[in-house]
């Protein structure tokens, strides 16, 4: 306790020398204390300092309000920088830390007094109050008194001279500061209190040293002491900064050029720093990419992070048909050529596919890329179908190329088998069935929409059958490749099955029968082992040997039969591997 009043008496001794200060006391922190004993001890301690009249406190609402607008964020113990940070942020000359630690019955009293304007530590003592709750609390109520009768003691509102021993009025002195900003219009705050806004004439300001704050948005924060001095108007002119962020931009694809308010920056990707805190025009331009525009707002002390796809310019396609007047689909779209047979249609990037018809002409399609602000030509001359092909307006025709001549091709509806390239092949009009099939080739099967008095027209180029395919369909069943592999293989192929299925089936058969013959030769022993005369055991005998005979032929023709299975397989993967022709 003794340590605790010391620190008291030391902060009059600070306090008393120059009258009132600003004070601000944080909130008691502490371990193993609970939190309302913290509060009251923060509390006495507070009340007996206002009630003194000899500080400015500035009490925990203010505070926090001054924090708030300051959008200040602090988290964990304040230290000695945190506190002189809230001490200019509410305007406070000294700012007192309070800890308390509880040890069973004993608690360890921390005090700091941090002066504002230097940023160090006045005063930090250490003092040690045994007992309960209740002598802590009665502890810090009486150095709550202790702090006001050292005040009342060390300097009060009126001097004693020496001469007379009688009391002589201390007169207060005034004067005035005019206060100017670039820009206008910043928020002035004096001793913690709002006095208006730049420029302003302040007068009637007490004299000596008062804690000014000026506050603009977007700009950073100013706080400086300024003197006051009897009866002089004082000029004070600040420069406010910007509050700054800064700008990162990405696009896809890179090398975009960047204007921010028309400004150009440079070339994505792009880092900018100290942008003013504001909204922002940004203009990203790139060639056969369309031009993008965005409004974006920088943060303070915050890297703004954008990225922006580009969409590339749309393509032209001049399409030149042969006869005019021709029917032009694409993208979903319908054009007619002109009566110069040209169409100008503009894409966005992509491949599409090109249809184009006109009555009395086979249709025709082509593939074509677009990109990105390109000027494309198709020239397309259309085929005039031969008239009097067909006397059936219901009648169209078909037109399957391919560059194999092994190919042969199966219409649905139709018994005979067609050779292949077929061309022009009268139908009517409707849905069909194609199959196309070869020796040696892949069997691929269609469906194709023949129209009234047009021609269909499909590219029909067959896979080649593969030789691991083949053995593989082997390894599954014996046979089945070689039936896989063609007309050719397919005898072998059944030869095999045949084999494998007999087989099999024969060795199911043996297989029960051994088991059968192999019960009587295990009676037959039994038998043999439980005779008891001569007679009995020749008789006995006998039967054994002769299903013991019975029994090894048996063995044998499972043998022959596995042997047979096997071989039959593994013939069906050799000849496949090696004689399917493939």
């Amino acid at each position: 306790m003794n340590k605790l009043l010391t620190t008291i008496v030391l902060l009059s001794s600070i306090f008393a020398q120059e009258g009132k200060f600003a004070v601000s006391i944080l909130d008691f922190t502490g371990e193993d204390v609970q939190d309302k004993v913290l509060r009251a001890c923060y509390q006495q301690l507070e009340t007996s300092l206002i009630e003194s009249n000899r500080f400015t406190v500035i009490e925990k609402n203010k505070r926090e309000e001054l924090l708030e607008e300051q959008k200040f964020q602090s988290s964990g113990v304040c230290d000695e920088a945190c506190a002189v940070e809230i001490g200019q942020l509410v305007g406070a000359e000294y700012l007192m830390l309070g800890e308390i630690i509880g040890f069973a019955d004993l608690y360890q009293v921390n005090i700091k007094i941090i002066n504002i304007e230097k940023g160090d530590v006045a005063e930090k003592v250490t003092d040690q109050i045994s007992g309960g709750m209740g002598d802590l609390l009665n502890g810090m109520e009486e150095a709550s008194r202790e702090i006001v009768r050292r005040i009342a003691a060390g300097s009060a509102p009126q001097q004693i001279t020496q001469q007379t021993g009688l009391p002589t009025v201390v007169q207060k002195t005034y004067g005035t500061i005019d206060v100017t900003t670039d820009p206008q219009g910043a928020n002035i705050l004096i001793d913690g209190v709002e006095v208006g806004v730049t420029p302003k004439t302040i007068p009637n300001l007490e004299t000596g040293s008062h804690n000014l704050i000026l506050n603009y948005p977007g700009y950073e924060r100013l706080q400086k002491r300024i003197m006051v001095e009897d009866g002089k108007t004082i000029p004070i002119s600040e420069y406010l900064v910007p509050k700054t962020g800064s700008l990162s931009i990405l696009s896809d694809p890179i090398g975009a050029t960047v204007y921010l308010d028309n400004f150009v920056k440079g070339q994505t990707p792009l880092d900018i720093p100290e942008l003013p805190v504001k909204d922002y025009m940004i203009r990203l331009e790139l060639k056969d990419y369309q031009m993008l525009e965005r409004r974006i707002t920088i943060q303070y002390a915050e890297n703004t992070t954008q990225k922006y796809s580009l969409d590339p310019l749309p393509g032209k396609l001049n399409v030149f048909t042969s006869p005019a007047r021709a029917t032009i689909i694409i993208g979903g779209e319908r054009y007619t050529s002109s009566s110069s047979g040209i169409a100008t249609i503009e894409l966005p990037v992509g491949q599409y596919r090109i249809e184009i018809s006109k009555d009395g002409y086979e249709p025709l399609e082509k593939q074509v890329s677009i990109k990105p602000n390109d000027f494309g030509t198709l020239d397309i001359n259309l085929k005039k179908i031969p008239a009097g092909v067909s006397s059936n307006p219901d009648m169209g025709f078909l037109t399957v190329n391919t560059t194999d001549g092994r190919v042969r091709l199966k219409i649905q509806g139709i018994k005979e088998v067609q050779r292949m390239p077929l061309e022009y092949f009268e139908l009517i009009y409707g849905t069909y069935n194609l199959k196309a099939f070869g020796i040696g080739l892949e069997t691929e099967k269609r469906k194709v929409e023949i129209e009234r008095q047009k021609t269909t027209t499909i590219e029909m180029n067959l896979k080649k059958k593969q030789r691991a395919k083949a053995v593989r369909y082997s390894l599954m069943f014996p046979g089945g490749g070689q039936m896989y592999t063609g007309s050719k293989s397919r005898i072998r192929g059944l030869i095999y099955a045949g084999t494998f299925i007999g087989t099999g089936a024969l060795l199911s058969k043996g297989i029960s029968t051994y088991s059968d013959e192999n019960k009587l030769l295990d009676q037959y022993q039994a038998n043999y082992n439980a005779a008891t005369s001569a007679a009995e055991i020749d008789a006995t005998w006998a039967l054994y040997e002769q299903q013991s005979a019975t029994v090894n032929d048996a063995q044998t023709n499972l043998m022959i039969l596995s042997t047979t299975l096997v071989s039959a397989w593994l013939t069906s993967i050799i000849d496949s591997y090696f004689f399917s022709g493939l």
